[in-house]
């Protein structure tokens, strides 16, 4: 076989190989978009979105003074570009849904955020919302906000005052201090802040977010976080 025959086949070869790798990767994109795994107008739909939001959602100067208050638990960077305030009951399932993408980001944007947990227990729909807050706040004074708040989604489904101390017996909290703080209802006026807060900014079910001065109401996936948390700290 000629030099340039040798060549020309190797060039063919290396098209058809990579016709092939496009195809297959055709098919299995369609195959993600079909289970409903990737979405081909998501980049698209988010942009448009948030174009939206921007234009539409923000609150004011007055009601921004009302997202953040000194005793709230907070994550990640005090002095960060982007504050991300979550108005959350701790037995809705969405909030449920949104618990571990936020997680994420929260994780791998700390020095670049911060998060501010806010209470809104629907107790209308939610019994044991108002109950599951408080307990929450009894854990935050020991320092142990996060680790129960990550309890109180891990086991959504067991927020009886029983489930409320074997949580606090799992983080390490002092069992006795949680008992006296949680049987008294020491942090209810806080709660009930929470909820009259959320009410004059607007929240109006959970979770509610709010970047920086803009609300976005529902639950976020991880896409949908990263999305957002990228374009206003592109701002």
């Amino acid at each position: 076989m000629s030099r340039g025959r040798l060549i020309g086949g190797i060039i063919g070869l290396a098209l058809l190989m990579g016709v092939v790798l496009f195809v297959v990767q055709v098919v299995q994109s369609y195959g993600r978009i079909q289970r409903g795994e990737a979405d081909p107008f998501l980049e698209k739909k988010l942009q448009s979105s948030f174009s939206k939001l921007v234009a539409n959602q923000k609150v004011t100067q007055q009601d921004i003074a009302r997202l953040k208050t000194p005793d709230a638990p907070t994550f990640g960077n005090p002095k960060a570009k982007l504050t991300i305030v979550e108005f959350l009951d701790f037995d809705c399932p969405f909030c449920g849904a949104t618990f571990g993408p936020l997680r994420e980001v929260m994780e791998k944007y700390s020095d670049r955020i911060q998060v501010v947990i806010r209470d809104f227990p629907i107790e209308e729909i939610h019994p044991r919302a108002f109950p599951a807050a408080l307990a929450a706040r009894c854990a935050h004074a020991q320092g142990k906000f996060w680790p129960y708040h990550d309890q109180l989604f891990f086991y959504q489904a067991r927020h009886e005052d029983v489930d409320f101390v074997r949580y606090a017996q799992m983080v390490g909290l002092n069992e006795k201090a949680f008992r006296a703080c949680y049987e008294k209802q020491t942090y209810k006026e806080q709660v009930l802040q929470g909820l009259g807060d959320g009410l004059q900014v607007g929240v109006q079910g959970t979770p509610t977010f709010f970047f920086n001065d803009v609300k976005i109401q529902g639950a976020l996936n991880r896409e949908q976080l990263e999305f957002l948390i990228q374009r206003f700290l592109k701002l």
